[in-house]
């Protein structure tokens, strides 16, 4: 008989190829953020590359699928929910840093730039996308 599932999976549960996922993806974020802080930048990347890879490839040695129409609803909603409110929260940062660069208490610096920069990056990605999708959706 030929097995279709990752060996080390003994439950075959969906829920159990997820967690594992999960586990990688954290495990990865992890490993990069632990080498950063040590100063040992390529294997930190190394480590994030494979925890990366190994929750790209858990769902092809699943038995059957482990995403679904729900799956794909409940992500949708989580993404809009933390776009909005990172949205919403740089349309106030950067209006109010532009303010206090006016006055003596602040001064544009690299972290400051940063953000500013991110703000412009994230709604001009944003009006990118949204003409797009309003373009071949008719």
């Amino acid at each position: 008989m030929t097995e279709t599932t990752l060996p080390l999976i003994r439950n075959d549960s969906p829920a159990t190829y997820k967690r594992l996922m999960g586990i990688c993806g954290v495990a990865a974020g992890l490993a990069l953020g632990v080498g950063t802080a040590l100063n040992r930048p390529v294997i930190a990347v190394v480590l994030y590359a494979v925890g990366l890879t190994a929750a790209a490839v858990i769902p092809y040695g699943a038995a059957r699928p482990l995403f679904d129409e729900r799956d794909d609803a409940i992500h949708r909603r989580a993404s809009g929910t933390t776009l909005a409110l990172f949205g919403w929260l740089s349309a106030l940062v950067y209006p109010s840093l532009v303010v206090l660069s006016g006055t003596e208490l602040f001064s544009w610096g690299p972290a400051s730039a940063a953000i500013a920069w991110t703000t412009v990056v994230v709604y001009g990605t944003y009006a990118v996308a949204l003409g797009y999708f309003r373009h071949i959706s008719g």
